[in-house]
């Protein structure tokens, strides 16, 4: 069936189950009102990890980086591809709770950044720490909800430095998990 929004399905509702007093109500829309339910309220999530150490060449300007292994990535709703780093949600307009942390290891005195991206645009949800040695792991992370109207949002965390150069991440992790949306 569709997942639809919590407004939505309040309109179907209104919409398909008048007062029986005719014999409108059949099971084929009883049944169908049902699944549109449990289509929308159904968990779904996709999940991404960085599971060993990896080097990222970073720059000044935010970059996708790869990722190493997939958790998750719960069919119909997910597709995820670890080598440019994204999460794809397919079934129309979708809110989303958004999990991310990650070590990294950049040179000394530099400043690293991860931002999450939706369809290629930057969101305000980024976190940027200053490196004290090329040797001490900085953590990041970030907890976010989005809304996005596309029909297939398109999620990924891109990473940025001051000093261009090698940045070593490790114990990375992305979830991505649908929320029920009140309205569209």
């Amino acid at each position: 069936m569709t997942r639809k929004t919590v407004t939505e399905l309040y309109a179907q509702a209104q919409s398909s189950f008048l007062d029986n007093i005719t014999g409108a109500i059949t099971p084929a829309l009883l049944r169908n009102f049902c699944l549109d339910f449990l289509d929308t309220i159904r968990p779904s999530y996709a999940a991404l990890a960085i599971t060993s150490e990896i080097s990222k060449s970073a720059t000044g300007t935010y970059s996708t980086f790869v990722w190493n292994s997939q958790i998750a990535a719960q069919a119909p709703d997910y597709a995820v591809s670890l080598a440019s780093g994204t999460v794809t949600r397919s079934g129309g307009p979708a809110s989303a709770r958004i999990e991310f942390s990650i070590d990294a290891k950049g040179a000394n005195n530099s400043i690293t950044s991860f931002a999450f991206f939706v369809d290629n645009v930057e969101t305000p949800w980024a976190q940027s720490n200053t490196s004290t040695s090329a040797t001490d792991a900085q953590s990041f992370a970030f907890t976010a909800v989005n809304y996005s109207a596309s029909l297939e949002p398109q999620y990924e965390v891109r990473i940025k430095t001051t000093v261009p150069g090698n940045i070593l991440l490790s114990n990375g992790v992305l979830v991505v998990e649908n929320i029920p949306v009140n309205t569209n």
